[in-house]
């Protein structure tokens, strides 16, 4: 290995000395070679097993991964089904998540990370890609896929959340995307972070921007700024405005003959711990296209998005509070032409309502203290006092006793009609004029409540086993959104979820 390096370093010393203008002396030669000898045995494995790190300490990589797998038992009295529709009510197996990437730095002050996303019918296959400039610690420049600033849930690893999933307010917002983002911490407990991003992977239409939609999050941590070592009192708000465009298609695979009416998912929700899917659901009317499964209409949906959101954390010792509140509006448009019979409807337009919160109680029955777990604006792994060990002398691990109580609401444009297909009823709106069947709608309930319970035991900083116990109460009565067999399933306003999830992370 020695004489590899010196080598080089002779190499390099020669051809210097050919050029006139970097004309080399022996002692310059010799420093080269001095400087080869002095750091050839630096490069190494990182303590850890999960990393490397070159001679000079200016690179780096680590490999990560992590793999969450979740048994689920779901009873919310609706009748059994062979409809694949009906899946979400269905006791099961999952693997929640499969990751596996890499990060680290390509100089002191240049890193990246690489995750891709193992799970899932998706194409893309890249979860998070990014570079981050970190020349000024205080303004940050992030380039990539990454996650948007929003929400201290959001901000919060999915390894370290309180509860197996994240709240209602959640699944509203915008999580991994394509964008740009300045961030920092310019001084001890305050973050800031400014990012414009694209909802999509890919453009859908011509726009004279690249980014469409806007987003920032600031936090403050008093705790932080008056010392206070053992506590956390931490306040932020968040905003997310800005257009995006979304494509109407005819059902994928669901009715009993192909269908040639278009719509656009605007507002989706799921019952709180991967229960009932489309709990709530708002779509938007677009073309009248040939009759088919998963046919796109010729034009996009607009979608002018308005969401904000306050988050609040008390901490002390072994105690937190933590609650969130989040309120989004729609703006919607679609044109309306019926490529069959070359007739232009015009143009279908609503706007639309999300409101949801959340409040949460964690205690720390092992007695860790939560200040040790926060930093910069967010909450990572807690660390148990004592990592489990079934050996001589091994600790309990950390022990987590939860309870959270969340819920939304959805203020639905004016109800032209009321139509029942079956058990199902969905809200029409937005109607398009006398001589279009198709319309915009709203279908089960507009209004939910969840109560969780949850026990963790965090054997170590990376392994831990969640149990989970929701029970949804919804304000109108629900079913599975299906057209082959509606009137078979009955509906239901009560759903009861137990789940255990076992993690591992590196």
């Amino acid at each position: 290995m020695k004489t590899k390096y010196t080598l080089i370093a002779l190499a390099v010393a020669i051809t210097l000395s050919q050029l006139p203008a970097f004309a080399a002396d022996e002692a310059d030669i010799q420093k080269a070679i001095d400087y080869v000898k002095k750091h050839e045995k630096d490069g190494s494995v990182k303590p850890s097993g999960n990393g490397w790190v070159s001679a000079d300490g200016e690179r780096s990589f680590n490999l990560t991964g992590l793999v969450h797998f979740d048994s689920r038992n779901i009873d919310n009295g609706l009748s059994e089904s062979n409809d694949k529709d009906s899946a979400s009510g269905a006791s099961n197996y999952e693997v929640r998540r499969a990751r596996i990437g890499i990060n680290g730095t390509i100089a002191k002050d240049i890193d990246y990370e690489i995750l891709t996303n193992l799970v899932g019918s998706n194409a893309n296959l890249i979860h998070r890609a990014y570079i981050n400039y970190g020349f000024n610690k205080n303004a940050q420049f992030r380039v990539g896929r990454f996650k948007q600033p929003f929400s201290l849930e959001e901000m919060t690893s999915a390894n370290a959340t309180d509860f197996q999933e994240r709240s209602y307010g959640n699944q509203l917002v915008a999580s991994q995307r394509l964008g740009v983002m300045v961030f920092g911490e310019p001084t001890k407990g305050f973050t800031y972070a400014i990012s414009s991003y694209q909802d999509g992977f890919n453009e859908l239409s011509n726009t004279t921007n690249a980014g469409t939609l806007g987003i920032g999050r600031a936090t403050v941590n008093f705790a932080e700024l008056n010392n206070m070592n053992d506590s956390v009192l931490h306040f932020g708000v968040g905003i997310d405005k800005g257009r995006y465009e979304t494509t109407p298609t005819t059902s994928t695979d669901t009715g009993t003959t192909a269908s040639s009416y278009t719509r656009a998912t605007i507002v989706s929700l799921r019952s709180e711990d991967r229960g009932l899917s489309n709990a709530y659901r708002a779509q938007i009317a677009g073309d009248f296209v040939t009759a088919g499964y998963g046919v796109q209409a010729n034009n996009n949906a607009s979608v002018t998005k308005d969401l904000k959101g306050l988050e609040v954390a008390l901490a002390k010792g072994a105690f937190k509070f933590q609650a969130e509140s989040f309120d989004s509006s729609y703006s919607v448009s679609s044109r309306n032409y019926d490529s069959v019979n070359a007739v232009d409807y015009g143009t279908t337009n609503y706007d639309i309502k999300a409101k949801t919160n959340y409040f949460e109680f964690i205690y720390n029955l092992t007695g860790e203290n939560w200040a040790n777990s926060y930093k910069s604006g967010a909450f990572t792994t807690v660390k148990p006092k004592a990592n489990f060990s079934s050996g001589t002398g091994g600790g309990l691990g950390a022990w987590q006793l939860g309870i959270r109580l969340s819920n939304y609401e959805i203020s639905e444009p004016t109800v032209v009609a009321t139509k029942s297909d079956g058990q199902v009823v969905a809200r029409s709106f937005a109607k398009i004029n006398s001589n279009a069947s198709w319309n915009s709608r709203g279908e089960n309930s507009e209004k939910a409540q969840t109560i969780t319970y949850g026990l963790n035991w965090i054997l170590n900083p990376n392994s831990r086993v969640i149990l989970n116990y929701a029970v949804t109460k919804f304000d109108r009565a629900v079913t599975y959104l299906t057209t082959t067999t509606p009137a078979t399933l009955g509906t239901t306003d009560l759903e009861k979820v137990i789940s255990i999830r076992t993690q591992i992370n590196f």
